[in-house]
């Protein structure tokens, strides 16, 4: 469930949705968010590395620092594969 006060307007709904669909409006929070910042001077780097701070610090808050660890070490084998390119390649 997500509540949904976007579309809602003055009130608050709690929608059905799927992990998908929760991670692409997630994922379209963060695009807004990053384009705001861009559009305030900061650069790229300085917002990544900013965003991936807060990832990594909010996963060990709730996961702890060594599964943490252990979830990072997979991060090269991802960009390697393409996880994380905007032209993704199919394997």
């Amino acid at each position: 469930m997500i509540k949904d006060d976007v579309i809602a307007g003055e009130f608050t709904e709690e929608i059905d949705a799927s992990d998908a669909d929760i991670r692409r409006l997630a994922l379209s929070f963060i695009q807004e968010a990053w384009e705001d910042g861009l559009s305030h001077g900061i650069d790229s780097t300085a917002l990544a590395h900013a965003a991936l701070f807060s990832a990594m610090m909010d996963l060990v808050s709730l996961y702890g620092e060594e599964a943490v660890s252990k979830f990072a070490e997979e991060i090269p084998q991802r960009v390697e594969r393409g996880d994380y390119s905007l032209e993704r390649r199919l394997h």
